[in-house]
């Protein structure tokens, strides 16, 4: 199964998340996008997620792998 990959990227002065038609709002640090990334990731269903952190002089740090928690069966649909 293809993997989903995500971004935590310097835009300006503050942090974003990207993934697949998602752009998220700046965040002040880079672990707060972090947090919310790897909690994204966790809910993508029943596919893995690779998340590529640029460090502070832009450069990319091997790709961190998020397995989805979810499936279809445990979501509640609203």
């Amino acid at each position: 199964m293809a993997e989903i990959d995500f971004g935590v990227v310097r835009v300006e002065s503050g942090w974003t998340v990207v993934a697949p038609a998602l752009h998220m709002r700046s965040f002040s640090t880079q672990e707060q996008a972090a947090v919310v990334a790897r909690r994204f990731a966790g809910e993508v269903i029943g596919r893995p997620v690779m998340i590529h952190f640029q460090n502070e002089d832009g450069e990319l740090r091997p790709a961190e792998r998020v397995e989805g928690s979810a499936s279809f069966s445990e979501m509640q649909l609203v």
